[in-house]
């Protein structure tokens, strides 16, 4: 096993250009060494923006697993092109260990899509599960908490937000209808967004948690640590796992309950109305829920 070398951050321009000679000496295309450069640097921008700017000296096999889900649940990319970049984060995770950056391969876990089969179906929720969860969120934090983490559960089970969707939810983006409540979710393009109609359930969860929400001078967003800063993508996959472990729920993260939602709109509605609902593309990109 080789001796692991002193961490380094991982968006140091000379580790990737050290991943780059680890491609060149085991003489891949140089088409294949620039794209998988490029699928590492993707992964990079993923942990940086989701771990609030701090990403981890060597990302970690959890971290390598939770971009495999982000490009399966938060992207409409073909399965080839998930498992081109899964393969090129697994040569990257060969080679920190090679190099002496890590004691095992942190990539070895990811396992590539299989389109169209039982294996590669999310999980999803039957309704006794949604009542376990909802029953350990009521039961697990002091009141204020608990208001927050169960307007956070219901906006993945009922409006199928993707999780950085809901972390970056803020007060402008709840309007208030005639009917209710509605969001406005903001794309990462300039002028792209969706609205979303929200259930009575969801929208008083919603009003709920703002009575108790902390009102702080330059805080916009909607879902605020107990330190008053806004929750991070993390803290939310956590607390969605937490609460799934408390429910004796197994297989249960974050994704799966927008899994679950997806599946319960196509039930009811036109596939052209989900997608434009949960913020995909095509139609295309439903088929995993079928």
């Amino acid at each position: 096993m080789p001796r692991v070398r002193t961490a380094q951050p991982i968006l140091a321009p000379t580790l990737i250009a050290n991943f780059e000679g680890y491609l060149q000496r085991v003489e891949l295309a140089p088409a294949t060494i620039r794209n998988y450069c490029a699928d590492v640097r993707g992964f990079v921008r993923f942990l940086q923006k989701n771990l609030n700017g701090h990403t981890p000296a060597i990302p970690t096999a959890q971290d390598f697993v939770r971009y495999r889900e982000h490009l399966i649940d938060a992207t409409d990319q073909s399965p080839a092109t998930i498992n081109r970049r899964l393969q090129a984060l697994r040569g990257f995770g060969r080679f920190l260990h090679e190099a002496g950056f890590a004691e095992t391969n942190p990539a070895q876990p990811l396992q590539l899509v299989t389109h169209g089969t039982a294996e590669s179906a999310p999980r999803v929720l039957d309704d006794d599960e949604i009542a376990q969860l909802i029953v350990a969120v009521r039961a697990g934090a002091r009141r204020s908490l608990m208001r927050r983490d169960y307007a956070i559960i219901e906006l993945m089970l009922q409006a199928g937000l993707r999780v950085n969707e809901v972390a970056m939810l803020n007060m402008q983006d709840l309007v208030t209808t005639n009917n209710g409540m509605r969001l406005v979710i903001r794309g990462t393009a300039e002028h792209h967004f969706r609205q979303v109609p929200l259930s009575e359930t969801l929208a008083r969860a919603l009003r709920e948690y703002l009575q108790v929400r902390p009102s702080l001078p330059d805080v916009d967003a909607v879902f605020l640590s107990q330190q008053g800063k806004p929750l991070s993508t993390r803290s939310i996959q956590r607390l969605v796992e937490a609460y799934a472990k408390a429910a004796e729920l197994s297989d249960v993260s974050a994704y799966s309950l927008r899994h679950t939602c997806a599946k319960k709109l196509l039930d009811e509605n036109s596939p052209d109305q989900v997608a434009k609902w949960l913020g995909h593309k095509s139609v295309e990109a439903l088929s995993k829920y079928k």
